[in-house]
């Protein structure tokens, strides 16, 4: 969505700015999770919007990393919640009606005006990430944060602030909201809340976009155990996602077209499923069961399987059957599920297809 973001971005100063520093652990083992502290610093003469602040790992072929993978992102906007908006352009305000259904005010989300995160020259935002470590990520790590520069103008701006109503009745059935625009040193809000402005975003393509920086991110990472260079030496080249289970000392390299490959010191297993994300949110959370549910069904054949081996109860009834896998049997129980016709996700299983 940002990459098309229309938004007058004017750039007051065409200086390099620092903008991001990043904090991260030292000697971190590979595998396990730790965070990545990332603050946004306004270090421009006038306010800035942060709009989202991403952590990335960029595509390497000689570290198995094919394209470029999202850890973590964050947005820092929301769109307008109304019953319906508009903008007076000549007369450089919006009105945003809002009109109550039954108990309900009816609310529609309108994402050419944005509830911005308002920045202060001189003022902090920080952000934490927790991530999977990685040795592959040493030099691979990233961040990039889009953010838009308010223009000292009121011609020029995008962005408007709230004046009317001072107080909404609580039995009110209908009220306006009435914005109007708001040059950056028009600004004198010490706390600017973005519930109180609106950020415009029109539909013309030549607008300029919203500015990008980009911070490297240096991740001190020790590789012990099975690394993940000897589990990729092992897999197959081209892998579009990676993830590593601890309990179980598994690495999982999963491809478009070849399913998942579990990789061990002594084992190489390969599985039709995608299950990188199921196995590397388990990671992330630390859990050390997996509880699933499916509808009850008599010909459940991978059900029969949980229920012979302990991890559901054949007694139970109920239209839904539970079954809880420790995390350390989890590969074991994924080539099961298979061998029987099934697949495994996030909090069920079903048929393979």
């Amino acid at each position: 969505m940002l990459g098309i973001l229309a938004l007058a971005a004017a750039a007051c100063d065409p200086r390099p700015r620092r903008l991001l520093t990043v904090a991260t652990a030292h000697a971190v083992t590979e595998g396990s999770n730790t965070q990545v502290a990332l603050t946004i610093t306004n270090s421009y003469s006038v306010p800035i919007i942060p709009l989202s602040l991403g952590l990335y790992v960029r595509p390497d072929a000689a570290q198995y990393l094919v394209q470029r993978r999202t850890l973590a992102e964050v947005e820092y906007y929301k769109p307008l919640q109304a019953t319906e908006v508009r903008h007076l352009q000549t007369l450089d305000r919006i009105e945003v009606d809002h009109t109550r259904d039954g108990n309900q005010w009816r609310h529609v989300p309108d994402s050419r005006f944005l509830h911005p995160r308002i920045l202060l020259p001189g003022q902090q935002l920080s952000q934490t990430f927790t991530i999977q470590a990685l040795a592959s990520y040493r030099k691979l790590l990233y961040a990039d944060l889009y953010y838009v520069p308010l223009t000292p103008s009121r011609e020029q701006s995008r962005l408007f602030v709230r004046t009317k109503p001072d107080a909404v009745p609580p039995d009110a059935e209908r009220y306006t909201e009435v914005f109007t625009r708001l040059g950056a040193s028009e600004l004198t809000d010490t706390d600017p809340q973005p519930e109180r402005y609106l950020l415009y975003r029109p539909a013309r393509i030549h607008d300029q976009p919203p500015m990008l920086f980009t911070q490297a991110v240096a991740l001190d990472v020790k590789a012990e155990g099975f690394t993940y260079d000897q589990a990729a030496r092992r897999a197959r080249h081209g892998a579009r996602a990676i993830a590593y289970l601890p309990a179980a000392s598994t690495w999982a390299f999963e491809y478009t077209d070849d399913g998942t490959w579990l990789v061990t010191s002594d084992t190489l297993t390969k599985l039709k499923g995608h299950y990188a994300t199921l196995i590397a949110d388990l990671a992330s959370r630390q859990a050390t069961t997996l509880t699933l549910t499916a509808p009850r069904a008599t010909d459940d054949k991978l059900l029969q399987h949980f229920d012979a081996s302990g991890f559901s109860d054949p007694k139970a009834g109920g239209p839904n059957a539970v079954a809880t896998i420790p995390v350390d049997r989890l590969p074991t129980v994924l080539e099961q599920a298979e061998a029987l016709g099934y697949r495994i996700e996030a909090t069920t299983w079903r048929r393979a297809d």
